[in-house]
C-alpha cells in the first residue's frame, strides 16, 4: 500500500515544479496535485515483469546470502 506523503513534502515538490516551469503564477492547484501524485506514486510498491519492489528485495538477499555462503567454502 501507498504511503501517503506529508503536507511539507508536497509543498517543496510542488515548488519545486512551480520552479522547473520557470516560477510562472497561475498553476499553483496543479503543482500541488502533481506533486501529491508524484509523491504517492513513487511510495507506491512497483510491479512489472520481475515482480514486486519486495520479490526483488529477497531475490537480491538470496542471492547475496548465496554468495556469501559459496566464499565461506572458499
Amino acid at each position: 500500500m501507498a504511503r501517503t506523503p506529508s503536507r511539507d513534502e508536497i509543498e517543496v515538490r510542488a515548488y519545486e515544479i512551480y520552479e522547473q516551469r520557470g516560477c510562472e503564477d497561475g498553476h499553483a492547484d496543479d503543482d500541488w496535485f502533481a506533486a501529491e501524485r508524484e509523491l504517492t506514486e513513487r511510495s507506491a510498491p512497483e510491479t512489472g515483469k520481475s515482480g514486486s519492489r519486495i520479490k526483488e528485495a529477497v531475490s537480491q538477499a538470496m542471492q547475496q546470502k548465496s554468495r556469501s555462503a559459496g566464499s565461506a567454502h572458499n
